[in-house]
Parts: C-alpha cells; sequence; structure tokens
C-alpha cells in the first residue's frame, strides 16, 4: 500500500514553525499559553510518527513485523496523548463545567489506551504478518472512541457558551471541527494522510485566534464591554422599575394637594385664599411636568416609548393648548396668540396626546424664555395628495409653528439645543424653570412620529421653531379660525362641577388612601351620586358583593390584594351581582404604556393621579350614559 505522506510533512513544517514563535515571540508566560504549547509538541510527535509509520507500511518487507506493530503502537499512543491534551486545552476556557468533562474524557482515553496495549498481544485492531498491514475488527475503534470525545467536548462547549464571548466559541468549535473533518476524509480516502495536518491547522487556529497577547486583550476588552453592557440594561431596567414606583409614591400625595386645592378654588371666597390656592395650583402643576419630563424620558431612551394613534379634533388640542398656557403668558404681560389655516381639515388620526405635547412642549418653551413681547402659535396643513392603500385614506403634513419675542440663540448653541438636560447659557438662563427635558423630548417624540423639527433664531431678538408631522385625514370639513371658534366655544372647565347631574346612581371608589377618597368624592360635587367607598380590595370584593354600583373606580398599588387581582376576582365571580360593572383603574401608575396594559387587563377605561376633574366627570357622565 502507498500512502501520500505530503501533508503530514506540510504539517511538521508548519509545527516547527509555531512551536518556535511560541518560544520567542509570541511567548506569553500563562496557562493557555502553555497548553497551546503542549498541544503543538504533540502535533508534531503525532505528524513525525505517521509519517514514519506510513514508511514502515508501505516497505514492511524490509521492517520486522515486532517492529512495525510497536511503531504503529506508539503512534496511537501519540494521538491519544494529542487528543488529551486538545480537549483540555479546550475545558480551559469553560472551567465551570471542565472538571467533569475531563473526567468522561478521561476515561474514554483510558479504555482506548488499554485497547491499544492489548492489541499488543492479541492483534485486535490491526497486525502485521510477513510485513504486511493487517486490520482487524476492532480497528476503527479508535476512531469513533476520539470521535466521540470530540462531540462530547462540542456539547459541552454549546452547552456554556453564554460563560465567553461568542467569537472565542466559535473559533473553538472550528478547532474541533477541522481534525474531525479530516479525519474523516482520511477513512474515506485511506492512502492520503490528513489527520496530522488537521490537527496542524487546528493549532494555528487557536494560537493565533485565542493566544496572542493582542488577541486576548481584544477578548478581554470584549468581554468587559458586554458585562458593561448588561450592567448597564439591569441598571436602566431597575431605573425604569424605580421610576415606575416614584411615579405612584409621588404622584398619590400630589394627588390629595391639587384635589384639595381644586375644592379650596372652588368653594372659597377669600381673595387672599384663593390667591394662595392658585400658587398652590401653579407649584403643583409644575412639579408634575418635571415628573412627566422624566418618565417620558426613561421610556424614550429604553425603547419603551410607544405612539397609540386614535381619531382626534384638531381645534380640541389647539383649544387645550390655549387655556393651559395663557394665564403665564398673562402673568408675564405676553400677548400669546394661535392662528391657523380655516380650510384645513378638521380631523385627523394620529397620538393626539403626543400632538399636544409637542405644542405644549414648544409654546411652553417660548413662554419660558420671553420677557416681552409676544409667543405666538401657527397651524397649517400641507395635501400630499391621496396616497391609495386599502381604505384609500388621504394623508398630508401637519405644520405647527411657534415664534416668540425672546432672548433667541446663538448661532453657536444651535447644534447642543436637543440634547437631555442641557440648557444654554447656564448663567444667563440660572433663574429659568424647568428640567432642561422639553425640546429633547420633543425632538425625540417628532422623530418618532417620522416628522422634522427645525429651528431658526436671532440672538436677542427671537426664535422660531417648525415641526412637521404626516397625518392621515379623517374628516375634510374646516377647523375654521381659531379666534373665532374660540369666542363661541363655552370654557367647560368654569362651573364644571354641576355640568351633570345623576341622583339616583351609585358608584364606589376603592383607594388605600383616605384622602384620595376624600378629594374624588369633592370632584364629583354636585352630580348628587351616591359615592361608596372601600380601602381595600377585600373591603371592595364583600361590598360589591352586596351591593349593585353603575360605576366602579379601583386603585391599582394596594397592600394585601392590588387593583388588579381585586378586579379580576370580582369578574371571575359568577355570583358577583357586579360582575359586568365598568371598572374603572385610578392609578397614579402613569408610566407612558400603562393605560393599554390596564386595558389589556380588562378594565373599562383608565384615569391617570392626579386626577383631572374635567376628565373624572367627563368619563363618569359617558360611562353612566352607557349604563342607561
Amino acid at each position: 500500500m502507498y500512502y501520500n505522506i505530503s501533508f503530514d510533512i506540510a504539517a511538521i513544517l508548519i509545527l516547527i514553525v509555531l512551536a518556535v514563535g511560541m518560544n520567542t515571540v509570541l511567548y506569553t508566560d500563562t496557562h493557555g499559553h502553555k497548553l497551546v504549547c503542549t498541544y503543538i509538541y504533540s502535533v508534531l510527535l503525532v505528524s513525525v510518527l505517521d509519517m514514519i509509520t506510513a514508511y514502515t507500511i508501505c516497505y514492511g518487507n524490509m521492517v520486522p513485523d515486532a517492529l512495525n506493530l510497536i511503531l504503529n503502537t506508539l503512534y496511537q499512543y501519540s494521538s491519544i496523548l494529542c487528543v488529551a491534551v486538545a480537549m483540555r486545552t479546550i475545558l480551559n476556557y469553560y472551567p465551570s463545567s471542565g472538571r467533569n468533562s475531563m473526567i468522561i474524557n478521561r476515561s474514554i482515553l483510558l479504555l482506548l489506551t488499554a485497547i491499544v496495549t492489548l492489541n499488543l498481544f492479541t492483534g485486535w485492531m490491526f497486525r502485521f504478518e510477513n510485513g504486511e498491514y493487517i486490520h482487524n475488527k476492532l480497528y476503527y475503534i479508535s476512531y469513533v472512541l476520539l470521535l466521540v470525545i470530540v462531540f462530547h467536548t462540542l456539547y459541552v462547549v454549546l452547552k456554556n457558551r453564554s460563560d465567553r464571548p461568542a467569537t472565542i466559541s466559535r473559533i473553538i468549535i472550528l478547532f474541533l471541527f477541522l481534525p474531525t473533518i479530516f479525519t474523516v476524509i482520511q477513512m474515506i480516502f485511506k492512502n492520503i494522510l490528513l489527520i496530522a495536518f488537521g490537527e496542524a491547522f487546528s493549532a494555528l487556529i487557536m494560537l493565533f485566534a485565542l493566544e496572542t497577547p493582542d488577541y486576548r486583550k481584544l477578548m478581554k476588552t470584549m468581554n468587559e464591554l458586554e458585562i458593561a453592557r448588561e450592567e448597564a440594561n439591569n441598571a436602566n431596567m431597575s431605573k425604569s422599575d424605580f421610576l415606575a414606583s416614584m411615579s405612584h409614591e409621588i404622584r398619590t400625595p400630589i394627588n390629595g394637594i391639587l384635589g384639595m386645592n381644586t375644592m379650596i378654588l372652588r368653594d372659597s371666597e377669600d381673595p387672599r385664599i384663593i390667591e394662595y390656592a392658585e400658587n398652590i395650583r401653579l407649584s403643583g402643576n409644575t412639579l408634575l411636568s418635571i415628573i412627566n419630563d422624566i418618565l417620558d424620558l426613561t421610556k424614550i431612551e429604553s425603547g419603551k416609548m410607544e405612539l397609540v394613534p386614535d381619531n382626534y379634533d384638531l381645534f380640541s388640542i389647539m383649544n387645550d393648548c390655549y387655556q393651559m398656557n395663557r394665564m403665564r403668558a398673562t402673568d408675564k404681560g405676553l400677548a400669546f396668540t394661535i392662528e391657523n389655516d380655516p380650510d384645513m381639515p378638521s380631523e385627523y388620526f394620529g397620538d393626539e396626546v403626543r400632538i399636544r405635547q409637542i405644542m405644549n412642549n414648544l409654546i411652553s418653551n417660548g413662554i419660558k424664555y420671553t420677557h416681552k413681547g409676544s409667543v405666538k402659535m401657527k397651524i397649517g396643513f400641507k395635501e400630499n395628495g391621496e396616497i391609495q392603500n386599502a381604505d384609500t385614506e388621504e394623508y398630508g403634513t401637519l405644520i405647527i409653528s411657534v415664534i416668540d419675542t425672546g432672548i433667541g440663540i446663538k448661532k453657536e448653541d444651535l447644534g447642543s439645543l436637543f440634547k437631555s438636560f442641557g440648557r444654554l447659557e447656564q448663567s444667563r438662563n440660572r433663574n429659568i424653570e424647568g428640567t432642561g427635558l422639553g425640546l429633547h423630548i420633543t425632538h425625540e417624540l417628532v422623530y418618532m412620529m417620522k416628522g422634522t423639527i427645525n429651528v431658526e433664531s436671532e440672538y436677542n431678538t427671537g426664535s422660531a421653531f417648525t415641526v412637521t408631522i404626516p397625518q392621515k385625514i379623517v374628516n375634510r370639513t374646516p377647523v375654521g379660525a381659531f379666534d373665532l371658534r374660540l369666542n363661541e366655544h363655552v370654557n367647560i372647565v368654569t362651573g364644571i362641577a354641576g355640568s351633570f347631574k345623576a341622583p339616583g346612581k351609585r358608584i364606589l371608589v376603592v383607594d388605600d388612601v383616605k384622602v384620595n377618597i376624600l378629594v374624588f368624592k369633592g370632584l364629583l360635587k354636585g352630580t348628587e351620586l351616591t359615592i361608596d367607598s372601600a380601602t381595600s380590595g377585600p373591603e371592595a370584593l364583600e361590598m360589591s358583593a352586596n351591593t349593585k354600583y353603575d360605576i366602579i373606580f379601583m386603585d391599582h398599588l394596594m397592600p394585601k390584594m392590588d387593583g388588579i387581582e381585586t378586579f379580576h376576582k370580582i369578574r371571575d365571580n359568577e355570583n358577583n351581582i357586579n360582575r359586568n360593572t365598568p371598572v374603572v383603574v385610578l392609578t397614579a401608575n402613569a408610566i407612558v404604556g400603562m393605560k393599554s396594559t390596564y386595558l389589556e387587563e380588562g378594565f373599562t377605561e383608565y384615569i391617570s393621579k392626579p386626577v383631572d376633574q374635567k376628565e373624572l366627570l367627563t368619563v363618569t357622565e359617558k360611562l353612566l350614559d352607557q349604563v342607561l
């Protein structure tokens, strides 16, 4: 039989170069480096013995049978040693599971060593007779057992790959597969000696991919970055959880403060008391605005901010923005106006809450930085033509501009305008209220809506912010001129407490904070509703089982049994007479996205704390009409 030993020669040359390099320019005093060196020497031994035994087998008649048997047995021993070193080198990278795996591998290798040793006396694997190399039934047992070790080690690597960066695991898998592939090829083409070459090539990969100083440093850096990324993600999740908890803890007392203050403003006739209460209202709303900004920023940074599009009326948003900002502008002596194209469509499909937030942020920013003159919001709509789809909906671009005569912005500062927690010219603007988040949040919201935001400013003269947002047209009826409609519009906030009467209707409010219950009842004063209260989930269950209610208002976070659990117990009890009663979640958990979460739980409506009297009355009247 003739063997092609050219691959063995190539392997020997490669291994000599590697051995020299490992002990000179690539030398490092590490355990892994020493294992790779040992592996290179063992592969070099295998290559030399493989080449020698190939020669003696080809010229068996020139070599005594006993010597041939000994040389081939030594080759088998060297192969076992090579595999043992290779597996130890690999498992060195996975110390957590390496111990048990080494015990399994060693057991298999000891079994193989015993079989090779017995072969000296039995010839069960191979023998020589008159110079002829003869394979017996157990000839392939060495290949099979070695492959078992390789696949067992591969299993360990895959199982524990999370212990190491993905790049290291991929390299080790390649290290395992190369000798295996070459072994299979040699078993098919018996006259080409490829095993040693495959092992040499794998040693080359192991050395330069894992054990050179630069690569180890890179892998260490990548590993540290991965750990830092996980720590940052965990910290971000902890921050979100903390802010969600703080949202509830802070909003609960604010709800009591602003609610009681609303009743003082409504019932008091003393001008001095009304002035004090108005200052409380302004300060409370400012604090609430700061909390909302921080929570919104947290959601944006974590990628959890979601848009909730629905049909909305443009005049309603403009009126809300006007009512929310006119007093601040008046107090500063500023002229505040809203102008719009009277022929633009009146209704659109989009996220009404976020569009109102964008308008308010821009107006609020203009009022804050304008000390004299005016702040004006202009709204227009540009038709994009019809975009044909399944519903043949029409689209266009909503254009919102806020122009002020304020302090302006320097050209060199425009690039930093939309950064979070940033405030330009700190020494000049240190007395300006707010967190510096408004414009950053506005920028991110506009980006989420696939819109644009631009600013033109002249220092000490004023600024103009322009936002464009793609919107779908729902109703082409002209919205009309805002100033004309405003004069006709009745401000429903004035005298809102008596806006509807519902004698004979009974509702239940569930809240573990008694002040919140007092505020809730005060906000509904004048409606002639019968209002029962419960301060815990179990108490609410007992009351709902005995009394029929038209609406149940349920707080979320309560001790012992929270609002969600209480709600589901009411709904799941077939004998509860309020099983189908509308249940409104009344919660200080105002994180963005929570409304959809509560509605998915099955709640009929969602009202956030601090409770807005207008919203509470609107929801109550709507649900009572549905009950009728």
